[in-house]
């Protein structure tokens, strides 16, 4: 819903084995790539993070120094399955990037002292927050290439006659969640609040945005009611 505009088109990739998510995300991208030819894309959203301590690289991370930290990444591939999942995620991205895809990450949700491993590849666009208080949550490193919103306080929109329409997720006063697509929708008795709570907050939600404006300057078009 925040990365989304008429002019765009979204091919969607779930994750379907929540058990070994590193492994489905691996699969997914196999079938990018086995399409690619038929059903090229110009971007990829890849919120997810195989994210450990910065100083099991070195500290500081230094760019010059990714090709030995995407060594170490393989060498420990051969002893634990998550990062053999993550070295070739990471080789994956790359094949990608070297076709001009845009593929936008996350720089992950462990703190300052956390790197989220796909940010090594290279042409990735990593993903921060642009707001400063969220520091002690999203990582803010050297491979951070871009930042945007992080947090979303969904908005009640109302008609002329104040009954609600729907929700703004980004306060662009466009409906992201018209209220037929609420959960709630057909309980009568059911009050909807003007700002609910929790907001959204993670760098998750700053990768579609961030994918978003690389594409759309500007943009205050609303979509019609019947969408999200």
């Amino acid at each position: 819903m925040i990365a989304s505009h008429p002019s765009f088109i979204f091919l969607r990739y779930p994750i379907r084995d929540s058990s070994q998510p590193l492994k489905a995300i691996l699969t997914q991208l196999a079938r990018i790539k086995t399409g690619f030819a038929r059903f090229p894309v110009d971007a990829l959203i890849l919120s997810w993070e195989s994210s450990t301590l910065i100083s099991a690289f070195e500290k500081p991370l230094k760019r010059e120094n990714v090709k030995h930290y995407k060594a170490l990444i393989r060498e420990w591939g051969h002893s634990h399955s998550v990062w053999y999942y993550s070295r070739q995620i990471i080789h994956n991205i790359e094949w990608l990037t070297e076709r001009g895809v845009r593929v936008f990450t996350i720089a992950g949700n462990g703190g300052s002292g956390m790197v989220n491993t796909f940010s090594f590849a290279s042409g990735v666009i990593t993903v921060g927050a642009s707001e400063p208080e969220l520091s002690h949550f999203i990582a803010n490193n050297v491979f951070v290439d871009h930042f945007a919103n992080a947090v979303y306080e969904p908005i009640r929109v109302d008609n002329n006659q104040g009954q609600p329409r729907g929700y703004d997720l980004n306060n662009d006063a466009c409906i992201d969640i018209p209220v037929n697509r609420l959960s709630s929708y057909y309980s009568s008795d059911v009050q909807l609040s003007r700002k609910p709570w929790p907001i959204l907050k993670g760098s998750s939600f700053a990768a579609p945005a961030a994918m978003k404006a690389s594409f759309i300057k500007h943009s205050q078009i609303c979509q019609s009611d019947d969408s999200a």
